[in-house]
């Protein structure tokens, strides 16, 4: 299995830009072509995303090991929760 290269996906972005540019496409293969476009910008989005994390991780001299995006997915929405505050006493508590 071919790893996926953010300069991979990058390219046929810019390339999808550049066959709409040419505004020589029929409206099929235009529509084809921007939702190539989408797909490889979506990755793109991924892989960056990816990548940021893992900078902050090593920021806040967190561990060298293997990245693993769904893993720190995980970690955050349990931080999320742990972080909600919980009602005072005699609040409502989020009924109104």
């Amino acid at each position: 299995m071919k790893k996926d290269r953010f300069e991979d996906h990058l390219a046929a972005v810019e390339e999808a830009v550049q066959k709409l540019e040419s505004g020589d496409l029929p409206l099929e293969d235009a529509l084809a072509a921007y939702e190539a476009g989408v797909k490889a910008l979506k990755q793109c989005e991924e892989i960056l995303g990816a990548a940021e994390k893992k900078v902050e991780i090593l920021l806040k001299g967190g561990a060298l090991e293997p990245f693993d995006a769904k893993k720190t997915e995980e970690v955050e929405k349990e931080q999320r929760k742990a972080k909600k505050p919980k009602p005072a006493e005699g609040e409502a508590g989020g009924l109104f």
